[in-house]
C-alpha cells in the first residue's frame, strides 16, 4: 500500500534530517555518524564494516565517507559498485538503510578541500606505510612514523579517497512501543515514493 504523501514527505525529511546530523556532528558523535557499509567481496561474500559518515546532501541524494585507496572496500566497489548503509538510534528506534551506487573520488581537484578541511588527527590513518589489512607482527609496525605530528602535512594524500553513494533506496524502520513503521522509500521520476512494509 502506498504511503500517503504527507507520511512520505515526514519519513524522507526525519531521514534526511538524521543523516545530515550525522554527518555535521562535532565532539559529541550523533547516533547516525557511524553506519555500517555492505559491499560485495572479491569472493562473492557479503563483507561489512563502519565507516564514518562525511557529507550528507539531500538535493544530490548523496552521502560521503573516506577511505584509504588501499584498501579491500575500494577493490570490492571498482568491481561493483553497489553497496548498502545502515545506522540505528537506539534511543529513539529509528533504524535507516540506504541502498545505492558508490562513486570512487580519487581526482585531488575534488578531494583536496576535503583533506584540507579534515582534522590532523584523522588523515594519520592515510599515512602509515602499509595498506589496510595487511599482516604485521606487532600493530606498532602499522603506525604512521612520518609527519604525522605536521598537521600541515599532506603526507598520505595520496591514500585518501572519498567514496559518494547516489541513494536510489531507503528504507526506515520505526521501533515504537505504540507500534512498529516501516516503509520503503525509492526514488523514481524525481521523487520519492514510499510503500508501507511488515516490520
Amino acid at each position: 500500500m502506498l504511503c500517503n504523501a504527507a507520511d512520505m514527505d515526514q519519513i524522507v525529511d526525519e531521514v534526511w534530517a538524521c543523516l545530515h546530523a550525522g554527518a555535521n556532528a562535532r565532539k559529541e558523535r550523533a547516533p547516525f555518524t557511524m553506519l555500517q557499509v555492505a559491499t560485495i567481496a572479491l569472493d562473492g561474500a557479503p563483507a561489512v564494516r563502519t565507516v564514518v559518515l562525511r557529507r550528507v546532501s539531500r538535493e544530490q541524494r548523496s552521502v560521503m565517507f573516506h577511505t584509504d585507496v588501499r584498501s579491500t572496500k575500494v577493490a570490492e566497489l571498482r568491481r561493483d559498485p553497489r553497496l548498502s548503509l545502515v545506522g540505528c538510534d537506539l534511543d529513539s528506534g529509528i533504524q535507516i538503510r540506504l541502498h545505492g551506487i558508490a562513486r570512487i573520488v580519487e581526482t585531488p581537484s575534488e578531494t583536496k578541500a576535503v583533506w584540507d578541511a579534515s582534522r590532523p588527527r584523522t588523515l594519520i590513518v592515510y599515512r602509515t606505510p602499509l595498506a589496510p589489512a595487511t599482516p604485521v607482527a606487532s600493530p606498532a609496525e602499522a603506525h604512521a612514523t612520518t609527519h604525522a605530528k605536521d598537521p600541515d602535512s599532506s603526507a598520505g594524500f595520496e591514500n585518501f579517497c572519498l567514496i559518494d553513494v547516489t541513494v536510489s533506496r531507503i528504507d526506515y524502520l520505526d521501533l515504537n512501543p505504540a507500534g512498529h513503521r516501516r516503509a520503503s522509500l525509492v526514488f523514481e521520476e524525481g521523487e520519492w515514493r514510499g510503500t508501507w512494509l511488515a516490520p
